[in-house]
């Protein structure tokens, strides 16, 4: 845990230096790279970025830099969008932001269906100076260095094997693994397969307990709870690693049996934790611990602080990234949000981020709380993250242009009506689940629901194993049910076919 210490702090000391080595090798040393292409044509050479990083520090630079049009949208980092910049026009695939002086022993997809899928490819050596690092901080932090573990996320191409692989460079044995999805249903591919299988019979070569995947749905999420209330019972704590929503059906299956789950850890993420949904945690005892990560960074963006303001307040992880904002009009929800932008600091990053906007927005704030991780000098706090474009639920993410070609072209031509009369509504009940209602307009008529619940999962299932996981994903936790209404209007009476509920 020294070690751990002792690395964020020379990172720290060394931001300016480590981003301007990424930009040197990856940037200016990269002829295909996208953002050499945006800094050429802002006219600003390695020279350049040198002494702006060095005079003004990471942060003012970065926004000199995007004001110059030194940035990616959310659609030109998909490669979806094209890219104009002084009356130049690119398009950039995925593919393009990888750093290539990496090497990619792991690959993941990300939680969002971001078009065809992004995939991240993670270096061994970069798992053990970033995911290892971080974990070991956030258990000194929440007093969790030795709680018996357990998992509940999904295999590969999920994100269940990164923390499985993490937690064994610790040298931590995972107590239980359980899986939310089934693999006869999702039918990964091979090498997918593989890799999991891989990862859990390597573990225990090393010495090291890692058990195989159980699939578990969330309607038994009782399973879970059991272990948790056992665990509590035996050892005084545990720590839970899941995704937000089913941290609430565990510990609602906790409140049914009348227990009390004090000195559990919930490392929670996937999706937003709201003012209900640490309520809900909270009640039977379970200290939530709320993560903030998009796999395009190489994992962990933002640690939970254990003295929270806000319900869904983390730190910065400002060693491995840097943050700026800026107004964005967000077209299919009606409104502007101070949208992030993220840049890599470290020259290990699997992608390269200078100024990339990958769709959330939030509050940052400087303050001091007295916590651990304040104390390794993550004293910029993000909270009220949402994101301007996804609907979220489950710990599943789909992009919002994935659910327009659902909503205008094949509910009308099987159910009937127009574009207007169906709508996405992302909601969240008085106990903290969230739940997505499919709008259809009583204009349509008489229509089986069950067929309007199948329909979209089928569609949203379509291509790769990502995909097929999250729509399963959905299913089992009945996230969708159908709204008889007329579509919700925004506040300046636009008919949207998103209508996702804001923070603040």
């Amino acid at each position: 845990m020294e070690r751990s210490r002792h690395i964020i702090q020379q990172r720290m000391a060394d931001r300016e230096k480590n981003l301007l080595a990424l930009a040197k090798g990856a940037i200016y040393g990269n002829e295909n790279s996208p953002y050499l292409k945006l800094l050429n044509l802002a006219g600003c050479e390695y020279g350049d970025l040198e002494k702006l990083v060095y005079s003004d520090g990471v942060e003012a630079a970065l926004k000199k830099l995007r004001e110059e049009g030194v940035f990616v949208d959310t659609g030109e980092f998909r490669g979806t969008k094209e890219v104009v910049r002084g009356g130049q026009v690119f398009r950039f695939k995925p593919g393009d932001f990888d750093n290539r002086y990496q090497p990619g022993h792991l690959e993941a997809s990300s939680g969002g269906s971001r078009s065809a899928g992004t995939t991240t490819f993670f270096d061994f050596s970069f798992l053990r100076t970033h995911l290892v690092v971080y974990t070991a901080s956030m258990l000194v932090a929440f007093d969790a260095l030795d709680a018996p573990i357990a998992l509940w996320g999904p295999i590969l191409p999920g994100w269940g094997p990164l923390k499985a692989l993490t937690y064994m460079h610790l040298e931590k044995n995972l107590a239980r693994w359980y899986c939310p999805v089934s693999e006869k249903r999702v039918r990964p591919s091979l090498k997918n397969r593989l890799g999991t299988n891989y990862i859990v019979y390597m573990g225990r070569m090393f010495g090291r307990k890692c058990p195989g995947p159980e699939y578990v749905p969330m309607y038994e999420a009782q399973k879970v709870s059991r272990w948790v209330i056992d665990t509590v019972r035996e050892y005084g704590h545990c720590l839970v690693v899941l995704n937000s929503s089913s941290a609430v059906a565990v510990c609602q299956a906790v409140r049914e049996e009348g227990a009390d789950v004090t000195g559990a850890v919930f490392l929670v993420g996937g999706e937003p934790v709201t003012e209900a949904k640490r309520r809900e945690m909270e009640s039977v005892g379970a200290r939530p611990c709320v993560l903030y990560a998009f796999m395009e960074a190489g994992g962990w963006t933002g640690l939970g602080c254990p003295n929270p303001v806000a319900a869904d307040e983390v730190h910065l992880l400002k060693d491995t990234l840097a943050i700026i904002q800026h107004r964005k009009e967000v077209p299919h929800a009606g409104v502007s949000v101070d949208a992030f932008l993220f840049t890599s600091i470290l020259p290990t990053a699997p992608k390269v981020l200078l100024n990339a906007d990958i769709g959330d927005y939030g509050v940052v704030e400087k303050r001091s709380c007295g916590c651990y991780l304040d104390e390794l000098g993550f004293s910029d706090h993000l909270c009220n993250i949402r994101s301007y474009e996804k609907l979220t639920g489950a710990g599943v993410t789909f992009i919002g242009t994935d659910l327009l070609r659902i909503l205008e072209e094949v509910l009308p031509a099987k159910f009937g009506g127009a574009s207007i009369d169906y709508q996405m509504v992302e909601e969240e009940d008085g106990h903290g689940r969230t739940w997505t209602s499919v709008v259809v307009s009583p204009e349509v008529g008489a229509i089986d629901e069950d067929d309007v619940i199948r329909t979209v999962l089928r569609e949203l299932s379509k291509g790769t194993d990502t995909h097929r996981s999250m729509a399963e994903t959905w299913s089992q936790a009945n996230m969708l049910r159908v709204k008889r209404m007329r579509p919700v209007t925004t506040a300046r009476g636009k008919l949207l076919p998103l209508h996702i509920h804001k923070a603040g």
